[in-house]
């Protein structure tokens, strides 16, 4: 058992040696903004809430909040401090200046925050002009759709592996061969089921296979009217959604993750 469990530990150190070497390799301005996806997605399971309010413009605020599993935080001190870090907490007050950065880059966010939120959370909200430049247009490969007949609007988000590409156009370091397992476009080829037992499980311990289980991706949506229909969500107000998948659903999209709601315009 010891013996079992000095290996695991040499494999974690392992993989954290490659990711940083990677890091290394890619210009600061690059990786350091991403930091964020990369503790949500790349080293941790967490819980992640999002909230979505759409005007009558179909312009709006995005707001997301994410925080690691107690059992990952090793990890992710482990990884700032092969970058030179004391812990992760430098790290993270970095990721948050040049995120911040980042965002300032693009003509279709009018107003964004990113803030800390304890010890290894995060949060950020984000003022977009149009959601499907946000998110890029379902149409073109994207992940958001917005349609209209007659008075009523329909947003339908839609994300598989051909989708997933789009991350990697998003955020480069999901390119990098040491991300593959952790990007939802290079998942191909195993099954969510031997992801979360044969990866995730090695990696953070079988006795945390039920709380990488439980982790969950949350959308609440708020619409600027009547809700008519929803598919694949739970309507909690006469103008209110809620959307939820598990994380690992989001690693591994085997199959196409699909939300949508309609609504009038007469709230």
């Amino acid at each position: 058992m010891r013996q079992a469990l000095a290996v695991k530990k040499i494999w974690k150190t392992a993989v954290l040696v490659v990711i940083f070497n990677a890091m290394t390799f890619m210009p600061r301005f690059t990786v350091i903004p991403l930091i964020v996806l990369l503790i949500s997605i790349a080293v941790s399971s967490c819980m992640v809430e999002q909230n979505l309010t759409l005007d009558s413009r179909l312009s709006g605020v995005w707001t997301l909040e994410g925080q690691a599993m107690p059992f990952t935080a090793e990890a992710l001190d482990d990884l700032a401090m092969l970058g030179g870090y004391d812990d992760a907490t430098s790290l993270y007050d970095e990721a948050v200046i040049n995120s911040r950065t980042d965002l300032a880059k693009r003509d279709d966010i009018g107003t964004y925050r990113v803030e800390r939120n304890g010890r290894h959370g995060w949060e950020a909200e984000i003022g977009f002009d149009d959601i499907e430049s946000l998110l890029g247009s379902a149409e073109a490969g994207g992940i958001a759709e917005l349609t209209r007949i007659g008075s009523t609007n329909t947003l339908s988000l839609r994300f598989n592996r051909e989708r997933a590409v789009i991350l990697e156009k998003l955020i480069p370091l999901m390119q990098n061969p040491a991300f593959s397992l952790f990007n939802p476009a290079a998942t191909g080829g195993i099954d969510e089921e031997s992801y979360i037992t044969g990866i995730l499980g090695f990696t953070f311990g079988e006795e945390n296979i039920p709380a990488i289980r439980s982790a969950v991706i949350g959308m609440n949506v708020t619409l600027p009217g009547q809700i008519s229909s929803v598919i694949n969500g739970k309507q909690t107000g006469g103008n209110t959604v809620r959307f939820e998948t598990s994380f690992t659903r989001f690693l591994v999209p085997e199959k196409e993750i699909y939300w949508s709601v309609s609504w009038r315009d007469d709230l």
